[in-house]
Parts: C-alpha cells; sequence; structure tokens
C-alpha cells in the first residue's frame, strides 16, 4: 500500500488552535477538524510519511488502552521522523487533531467540566514542552516510548514495549533517571531483567522494590561509572544489588 505524504501544521496554525480549544470544546467532544486539511497555507512539507497498513493497529484500539499495540503501530506506521523533528509540536499536534483524531479523543476521554477540559485537551491533543512531548501528547508518546525500546538489546520490540509498559510507576522510574533511559547497556540490561520478570514471579515490578533498585543502581553508577562498563558487568552490579535487598 503507498505511502501517505504527512504535512505538519504551520506554527500559526498551531497557536491558534491552542488559543481556540476553548471554544472548539464542542468540536473536540463530538466534531472533527478535517474541514481544516482543504486549505494548504495551513500546512509545510516534510520528509515524513504513514503507512495506512501500518496505522491500522491504532485506528482499531479506539476501545482499548493496549499501550504496546498503540506503540508498535506508531513505530510502523510513521515513518521519516527525525529525533529533530520529533521535538517539533507541529508534527504531533498535526496528528492528534486530524489522522488520530478519534483514537487521541478515544484514549483520553475529554472531562465533562468545560475548565478542565480545556487543560485536558491543551495537555494531549499539544506538545508545549520536552515532558508535553515524550510523556502528554496523544501521539508523540507513542513514539518515543517505542524510540526508547528500540534500543534494548536481545529482547523484540514488542517484548521490550510489554515489559517497560507493564507497570506505570516502574515505567515512570526509568523515564525519570538519566542514568538509565539515556544510556544504551544500562538501559538494554534493566529491561531485559522486567522482562525475565515479567516471564517469571512479577516480583520486580513491585512499586517499592523497582524503586529501590533503581535508586541503588543510581548510587551504585555514582561509584563505578556504569556509562563505561559493558552490559555483562552492568547485570553483575544489578544482580548484587537485587540479592543485597532480597
Amino acid at each position: 500500500m503507498k505511502m501517505v505524504e504527512l504535512k505538519i501544521l504551520k506554527e500559526s496554525a498551531v497557536r491558534e488552535l491552542y488559543e481556540a480549544v476553548p471554544q472548539k470544546l464542542s468540536v473536540y467532544r463530538n466534531g472533527s477538524f478535517d474541514v481544516l486539511l482543504s486549505d494548504s497555507s495551513l500546512f509545510l512539507n516534510t520528509p515524513c510519511a504513514l503507512d495506512p497498513q501500518g496505522i491500522e493497529g491504532l485506528k482499531n484500539n479506539l476501545s482499548s488502552s493496549d499501550e504496546v499495540k498503540s506503540c508498535l503501530a506508531i513505530a510502523n506506521g510513521l515513518d521519516g521522523v527525525t529525533p529533530y523533528l520529533a521535538r517539533d509540536e507541529r508534527l504531533w499536534t498535526r496528528l492528534t487533531h486530524f489522522d488520530f483524531f478519534e483514537y487521541s479523543r478515544a484514549r483520553w476521554p475529554i472531562p465533562d467540566d468545560d475548565d478542565k477540559a480545556i487543560i485536558h485537551i491543551r495537555k494531549h491533543f499539544f506538545a508545549r514542552d520536552s515532558r508535553g512531548i515524550e510523556r502528554d501528547n496523544a501521539i508523540s508518546r507513542l513514539w518515543w516510548m517505542s524510540e526508547l525500546c528500540k534500543r534494548v538489546q536481545n529482547l523484540s520490540l514488542k517484548e521490550a514495549l510489554t515489559a517497560f509498559l507493564y507497570q506505570s510507576d516502574v515505567r515512570a522510574s526509568i523515564i525519570e533517571r538519566p542514568t538509565t533511559s539515556q544510556n544504551p547497556n544500562v538501559l538494554s540490561v534493566v529491561i531485559n531483567k522486567l522482562h525475565e520478570s515479567y516471564l517469571g514471579d512479577k516480583s520486580l515490578f513491585e512499586r517499592e522494590k523497582f524503586r529501590a533498585l533503581m535508586k541503588q543502581l543510581n548510587i551504585q553508577g555514582g561509584v563505578r561509572l556504569l556509562e563505561a562498563l559493558n552490559p555483562a558487568d552492568i547485570e553483575g552490579v544489578i544482580d548484587e544489588v537485587a540479592k543485597d535487598m532480597s
């Protein structure tokens, strides 16, 4: 199936949409912004494209909170996104308002209270800063989680995502610690350990146990410079910490 060229919104168009949220609540709740697609003056060309077949997994996932399936759909269906473009709010605002509007609305239901709805929409349908891009925007968060898990060695993307997304507190602990999330070797070992636990007794997903493990790993990182260790050595550090905690 032919790839579909993807144009991003101009900055001025994003700004107008953001400012108009209070007046457009009925559209976000029950309508569509598709009429704007015919106005070429609102868009800019990009090297990105959508694979209609690849994104079907997301469009068919409206009634489910299956994050793994959603991440895989974005990873397989969104092509040409560079790390630079992935930081651009114009891309993600376009996707949440048009191509994945129904998914975004279903995944992040809009509150009945108007004041809460405005805050909610601006959080999940736009991407004002790094946190918004990596964690809040309905579509960009899926892309960033997939990109993170693509760096995990010895596991398929689906296996890595399954372990990473199984427990929200565990996911947050990984993302919030640069020692883990920004080091491919450390990240790979941690996710592999989570995968082993997922297939077993799942004890590593216990909130306090995992937080304590990550805290000790950070301490060890300061002592041993985890960035300089190979995966086998990092695994040894994690096993040593886990043994001391048991």
